[in-house]
């Protein structure tokens, strides 16, 4: 019984973490191309304060919270500066 609570554990903790990945490279990939979108009109683009790992860790462990704030806010899941 326990060997079965933990597998079905490790498959949730698996899935969310998976999520996460994906949810952290579809985020970073819209912010480049709105990094370079303002680039290209010349605005400021301000510089990524967490960078590498950091980030990826905040983002694999947060993807729920941030997608519900970005949606909330900005009603897109990939909320970046070039969708205010």
């Amino acid at each position: 019984m326990l060997r079965i609570a933990l597998a079905l554990l490790l498959v949730v903790v698996l899935i969310y973490l998976g999520l996460g990945v994906g949810f952290h490279l579809a985020w970073e990939s819209a912010l480049e191309v709105c990094r370079e979108t303002r680039m290209a009109q010349g605005e400021f683009v301000e510089p990524a304060v967490f960078g590498g790992v950091l980030r990826l860790g905040f983002d694999v462990t947060f993807w729920p919270i941030y997608a519900a704030a970005n949606l909330r806010q900005d009603g897109t899941l990939f909320a970046t500066p070039c969708t205010k």
